[in-house]
């Protein structure tokens, strides 16, 4: 009968539609257009993560002193400690220096609360400082244009880098990953591509790419260059592997 089969033809011809749309790239000048606004979306991280470097430099440079452009010091009481667990979801059990169960793995983490004239901080120490640390324990801190960048407790001595650091490798990922678009928008431009479900890897290649530019310019330890670079490559490899399998 003529209508049902007419009805048919049209859902399988919009659908058709539809799909198709999403297969074809987008018009050159769309992608000309992303293309540019990656490029500039590169530059500006650029320029963070340059002024984050140089921010840097400046506080390794500065002496300990009172005056302008000086790490200060100021004497501080603890005023108690807190631990507890930072939790995450995990479908492979758990690792070295965490427990896990149920799907979840949970780290450890230990604080000590420390005030000094205007000021209160939660800062992080390690397990041996928490157990010997109690409330009213003279502290003395180091403090880095009113951040907290370095703290001695009971002979226990804590750095802590700058947010001018710590936010190179945010900077860093999100660079990665406009690039990442950049490139796709030249190269492919089919939101199909963009959208498969083995691209959502690079979400971690950029977490390992900030952590290691990160290391690259301002140093770490050997085990944490392993495990970044352990991180990255296992996230190039999945990637790979969900291509290829799909």
């Amino acid at each position: 009968m003529p209508g049902p089969c007419t009805g048919h033809h049209r859902w399988v011809k919009s659908t058709g539609y539809r799909r198709s749309w999403y297969e074809r790239r987008l018009p050159l000048p769309l992608r000309g257009l992303l293309v540019l606004v990656a490029g500039l979306g590169v530059l500006f991280c650029g320029q963070q993560i340059l002024e984050g470097y140089r921010t840097t430099m400046v506080y390794r440079d500065a002496p300990v002193c009172e005056g302008q452009g000086c790490v200060r010091t100021a004497v501080g009481t603890v005023t108690g400690r807190k631990t507890g667990e930072h939790c995450t979801s995990d479908t492979s059990g758990g690792a070295a220096g965490t427990t896990g169960g149920g799907g979840t793995t949970c780290t450890r983490y230990y604080r000590a609360e420390v005030e000094w004239p205007g000021r209160t901080a939660s800062l992080s120490v390690d397990s041996d400082t928490y157990d010997e640390v109690r409330a009213g324990d003279r502290a003395e801190l180091r403090i880095w244009r009113g951040e907290v960048v370095g703290l001695l407790v009971r002979g226990h001595n804590h750095s802590y880098p700058p947010s001018s650091q710590s936010g190179v490798g945010p900077w860093l990922a999100l660079a990665s990953l406009i690039l990442a678009t950049g490139v796709w928008g030249a190269v492919s431009g089919r939101p199909s591509r963009l959208l498969a479900f083995p691209n959502f890897g690079w979400l971690f290649v950029a977490i390992g790419i900030g952590w290691l530019g990160s290391m690259a310019l301002f140093g770490g330890h050997v085990l944490v260059w392993a495990f970044a670079i352990l991180w990255t490559g296992f996230a190039v490899f999945w990637i790979v592997g969900a291509w290829r399998d799909g």
